[in-house]
């Protein structure tokens, strides 16, 4: 039996899990509905504020769904959808999708694409002000692969923007000791 078809038994013998999946495809689908309507009726300069509202609205949508999806462990399915905010956002109003790449790099890199994370990682640490879990997160992969000088510089440089990041702290911590 393929993974899909015994994802697809699970759903099934789960009436909740089913019931969530049927509600986020609704809820996609009215997505893309408003999102064509953007593009019919939003287009007129003079509608730039609310535009940039909608589309940002919209992104924030894709992004609830995609964290909807992790929570089911649908992790390439929740991949598409931070893809889907993330380009949304960039295309109808050149806004970077902060969250979205935040999520969607945690995402790859429990898939095990820690290249594909660190670039959205990359992505997001140009984005001001810096926030101290970006880094916290590239020392988390960088340790996963070994690299322990960069992860250990990726935490101090997650303490340099918060001091007391706990997490970041403890990570330190438990270099130190092994």
């Amino acid at each position: 039996m393929k993974d899909s078809e015994h994802q697809t038994l699970a759903t099934a013998l789960n009436p909740e899990g089913m019931e969530r999946a049927l509600e986020r495809d609704r809820q996609e689908m009215e997505l893309e509905k408003q999102i064509e309507g953007i593009r019919t009726h939003l287009r007129v300069s003079k509608k730039k504020k609310e535009r940039a509202e909608v589309v940002g609205n919209i992104s924030r949508k894709y992004y609830e769904l995609a964290n909807g999806m992790v929570e089911d462990a649908l992790y390439s399915e929740a991949v598409d959808l931070y893809s889907k905010s993330i380009a949304i956002l960039k295309k109808e109003v050149n806004k970077k999708a902060v969250d979205s790449y935040f999520n969607r790099a945690i995402t790859l890199a429990m898939m095990g694409y820690p290249k594909m994370a660190l670039d959205d990682l990359r992505t997001i640490t140009k984005v001001k002000p810096e926030k101290a879990d970006v880094y916290f997160v590239k020392g988390q992969i960088f340790e996963s692969l070994g690299r322990e000088k960069l992860a250990e510089k990726m935490y101090k440089r997650s303490l340099d923007i918060d001091p007391s990041f706990y997490r970041a702290v403890h990570s330190l911590e438990n270099m130190h000791l092994r």
